[in-house]
């Protein structure tokens, strides 16, 4: 019988940093610092027998390789060898009401319904990855914004 898989993290000043996640990425992409975006795994990766390697991250999420080990693998997505490397999720920066954003809580992140594609903060409320609807932890709570629709909202950084 196998043991539970259980969520790693480590508690530190009231705020909860995740452990380094193992996983598989192209070798010339394997670089402490780089940043990239998980989309799932592909149908190629199927039948492959390093495929719980690979796609063990969260679809549509932020990471950043925090360590890159010696050890490769063949690959037939990354047209050569992939290598083990260490990664852990980059918390999200986007914005929610003002009403809603304590520290430490969770909340169901709305759309904004804003049509200003051109305002400074567009990017942050309308992030890449992020699911309307979907509930997130708050890991930190940044300053209020002008909001061009007149919108109470604070930039946050989400888990």
């Amino acid at each position: 019988m196998q043991p539970k898989r259980r969520l790693k993290k480590l508690v530190l000043f009231k705020k909860v940093r995740y452990m380094s996640s193992v996983t598989l990425i192209g070798k010339s992409l394997a670089k402490e610092g780089m940043k990239f975006r998980f989309g799932g795994c592909l149908s190629k990766c199927q039948d492959c027998e390093l495929k719980n390697s690979c796609c063990g991250l969260e679809k549509n999420r932020w990471y950043e390789v925090t360590a890159v080990r010696d050890k490769e693998h063949k690959c037939k997505v990354h047209h050569g060898e992939v290598k083990v490397v260490e990664v852990e999720q980059i918390p999200i920066e986007t914005t929610a009401s003002e009403k809603s954003v304590i520290e430490g809580s969770v909340i169901t992140l709305e759309d904004k319904e804003c049509e200003y594609v051109d305002c400074e903060y567009f990017s942050k409320c309308y992030p890449t990855g992020i699911e309307f609807g979907k509930k997130y932890n708050i890991e930190e709570v940044g300053e209020k914004i002008d909001c061009k629709i007149g919108k109470d909202l604070k930039l946050v950084k989400l888990k």
